[in-house]
């Protein structure tokens, strides 16, 4: 069961590959072919399969790609109502994480091809209940989203 919802949170982000679904292992993406599936897809089925999700991100031009490709497969698979895109259009928004109903993984890396397979990065995965429980909450608070079934 995917999380109630899920926040993913950085300044840039690109529509990087995910998941290596080549040999069909994860039946609910086969929709996309048997390929690498990247972020965007990933997102939008984690929706189509009841999840909420939130994206915080900039106004960077570095973004629309990806910003556009989740809002046209949210349309394609009728889930709209369940992704929501966030721009932080103040300049200040540094912060990284990806946060759920039991885990937030937060550090210095940018959700970019760089960020995940160039740079030196550092993050931390948390799934102390306490921890997440605060993570997902200022998570709400900056982004909006759902919170034990409250939107």
């Amino acid at each position: 069961m995917p999380s109630t919802c899920l926040w993913l949170v950085s300044p840039w982000i690109t529509d990087v590959d995910i998941l290596n679904n080549t040999a069909g292992t994860f039946p609910d993406l086969n929709r996309f072919g048997r390929r690498h599936i990247r972020l965007a897809e990933i997102l939008v089925t984690l929706a189509a399969a009841g999840s909420t999700v939130v994206i915080g991100t900039t106004s960077d031009s570095h973004n629309s790609t990806f910003l556009h490709r989740v809002r046209s497969l949210a349309r394609d698979l009728g889930v709209t109502d369940r992704v929501s895109i966030v721009v932080d259009v103040s300049g200040r928004l540094h912060s990284k994480a990806l946060t759920g109903d039991g885990f937030a993984v937060s550090g210095s890396m940018n959700i970019t091809y760089n960020g995940i397979n160039v740079r030196e990065e550092q993050v931390e995965l948390r799934i102390d209940e306490e921890y997440v429980s605060r993570a997902r909450m200022d998570a709400y608070d900056r982004f909006g989203g759902s919170i034990n079934g409250l939107r």
